[in-house]
């Protein structure tokens, strides 16, 4: 028997192993498949929502109001000092009279005439933006000693809003660690059992064979290739499903991401990407079974 002939035995036997069992490789190759396309959706989601910044409506915001009328404040000095505080990311400046214009263009205060109005009765004022996912505890510490600032009126900040929401976002952030972890550990079993469950080795045959002066590798080859060809049936199955989901919810997130200002890059999947992930899962997929098998087989 030459080396081509033994090969194309052991992919027929490999082909009996697998399809010779329809039901237990569409559930099986199914199931794996499932979990591929899950964790890479996950992992493109992440991916392509780099760099992860919060959204400027996520960040704990301040307005700082100014003392005195116009002229009596130097307005340049308070800045500087507001700009200062720890945790504090930027202080914009919001003029009276800007202020007011914008008031004025406001559907439900148009009819108010509220540009004519002399003198101006709005303080000139300082939007604060601190720094994204800062902790409650610090932006709230930072809000005291915006206070305390020379030529500072009032500070307008609503503490208990963006503690609930720090609180949803650590609650968020876990959740999705314990997603991860799980769905990591779910693709490990799902894989290490598509890949060895075809390993199911009648050992008193292959025993046999192997007296008969079988080699060993001749012995596993049909194994390792049953492995190779389920796991990359689950490869070619999971990229399938996550074309189609991609392309099914792409309108729907890339919508809700300009709307929430939130980044979201064009899909960055090369077309031989496909191709590259389910040789790599057929290689792992043969690896596997390979040491199923050799366990399997393992005489004393």
């Amino acid at each position: 028997m030459n080396y081509t002939t033994r090969r194309v035995s052991a992919v027929r036997e490999a082909l009996r192993q697998t399809l010779g069992r329809p039901i237990a490789f569409v559930l099986v190759v199914g199931s794996t498949a499932g979990l591929l396309a899950t964790l890479a959706l996950g992992a493109l989601a992440l991916w392509r929502a780099q760099p992860l910044e919060a959204p400027p409506w996520m960040r704990p915001e301040a307005l700082v109001l100014a003392a005195g009328a116009a002229g009596e404040v130097d307005l340049a000095a308070t800045q500087a000092a507001l700009r200062k505080v720890a945790t504090v990311a930027s202080a914009d400046y919001v003029g009276r009279d800007a202020a007011l214009a914008e008031l004025a263009q406001r559907k439900g205060l148009s009819t108010l005439g509220l540009a004519d109005l002399r003198p101006n009765p709005l303080p000139d004022a300082f939007q604060i933006r601190f720094v994204a996912g800062a902790p409650a505890e610090a932006v709230e510490a930072a809000v005291v000693e915006l206070r305390k600032i020379r030529n500072v009126d009032s500070v307008e900040y609503q503490a208990e809003l963006y503690r609930r929401f720090s609180l949803l976002s650590q609650l968020a952030g876990r959740l999705a660690l314990l997603l991860a972890a799980s769905l990591t550990a779910f693709l490990v079993i799902g894989v290490a059992l598509a890949a060895t469950y075809w390993v199911r080795i009648d050992r008193e045959e292959v025993r046999v064979l192997h007296l008969l002066g079988a080699e060993p590798a001749v012995l596993r080859r049909p194994y390792v290739y049953a492995g190779a060809m389920s796991l990359l049936a689950a490869a070619a199955l999971a990229w399938w499903l996550v074309v189609t989901a991609s392309a099914w919810l792409e309108p729907a997130i890339a919508e809700m991401a300009q709307q929430y200002a939130l980044h979201w890059t064009p899909n960055p999947l090369p077309p031989w990407a496909g191709a590259l992930a389910c040789l790599g899962s057929a290689l792992v997929g043969a690896v596997l079974a390979s040491a199923g098998a050799r366990r399997a087989t393992r005489f004393r």
